[in-house]
């Protein structure tokens, strides 16, 4: 069953957003309009969710650049805040980013680094680190043609019985998560174990048994990628990248949505950008989360849609505190955890 929906608390920040903005609305332009943009410089949006860019393009970034007169492209960020600095506080102006797109963690660790800009805060949204965009699952997607029974974490760990190679994301943010899950610690109990010493020795100890047979991925195009080309029995994956994985595959790779990891994609503004590019930033995320707007990205989307969800499968939403104070050292660990395995 998919686990992609809008969250919920959008329509919370909007009002909190528009405070921010203290910009006017953008008006339409007249049908049939010509659109005089070749004088201004273009918004830049970077994205660490690539699957996302047609629907985000169809919907958000094009009706925005005809209403508002004003180009807009799409770039691919790999998540990185180096990147994000670069392009950023530290950018020439031909350079700058004006928003990006990526999990909760990542734009609250560039909120922390000024990186991103601070908007009005909300009740949902207490300190203004970004704006809610959706939320996504990171499941256990698997080639059916070569195992049948929808797998687990604890069998993604069995290479006796189902032999292969894994694929896991080369980052400590979900991949310690699902290492302690495949070790039969309960969901719930995930991060009080990581937050110990003897938690982290635990995940990475489990991560070493599989070591020899992970092949690693860094995007959701990644994930999808090495599960087409049949490089991997199975990967953790982002669901909705599975969903949309190009057609001759769709009924060959399955997910298993059971003791998944939900976690939240958000907007940031990038700060260090002209007071001009800033307005027009702050306009164009307006423009995002309107109704209107989401219910067209809904459409071009159709793995964004809620789920039924009378029985949801258990599932262990990540924790974007724990990894605001934990990323950096845990982050190290991996690091060299990765080297000295060779």
């Amino acid at each position: 069953m998919f686990q992609f929906a809008f969250r919920p608390r959008v329509r919370a920040v909007l009002s909190c957003l528009l405070a921010a903005a203290s910009v006017p609305a953008v008006l339409p332009a007249p049908a049939g309009a010509a659109v005089p943009v070749r004088h201004r410089a273009a918004l830049v949006v970077a994205s660490t969710e690539s699957q996302l860019g047609q629907a985000q393009d169809a919907a958000f970034l094009q009706p925005f650049a005809r209403s508002a007169r004003q180009p807009v492209v799409r770039k691919a960020w790999n998540g990185s805040l180096a990147d994000l600095d670069a392009h950023g506080l530290h950018a020439g102006r031909a350079g700058t980013w004006s928003l990006v797109f990526a999990e909760d963690s990542t734009i609250r660790a560039a909120c922390v680094g000024a990186l991103v800009i601070h908007l009005a805060g909300s009740a949902t949204n207490p300190d203004g680190c970004g704006v809610p965009g959706l939320t996504a699952q990171v499941v256990v997607a698997w080639d059916q043609t070569r195992h049948r029974p929808a797998p687990r974490w604890a069998d993604f760990w069995d290479i006796v019985r189902f032999p292969g190679k894994r694929g896991l994301r080369r980052d400590p943010r979900t991949t310690l998560e699902i290492a302690l899950m495949a070790d039969g610690v309960a969901p719930g109990d995930v991060y009080n174990q990581l937050a110990t010493p003897q938690g982290v020795d635990r995940a990475f100890r489990k991560l070493s048994q599989l070591r020899p047979y992970i092949t690693w991925w860094s995007t959701p195009t990644d994930a999808t990628s090495i599960l087409e080309r049949g490089q991997v029995l199975m990967s953790s994956a982002p669901d909705d990248a599975v969903h949309n994985i190009s057609a001759r595959h769709r009924n060959t790779i399955g997910i298993n949505t059971d003791m998944a990891l939900s976690y939240g994609l958000s907007w940031g503004v990038v700060a260090g950008q002209s007071a001009f590019r800033l307005g027009q930033a702050r306009n164009l995320l307006h423009f995002i989360v309107q109704p209107a707007q989401q219910a067209a990205f809904l459409a071009r989307y159709p793995a964004a849609t809620p789920s039924d969800t009378a029985h949801p499968p258990v599932a262990l939403p990540v924790d974007v505190q724990f990894w605001q104070v934990h990323y950096p050292a845990l982050s190290q660990r991996f690091d060299t955890w990765l080297r000295d395995a060779g």
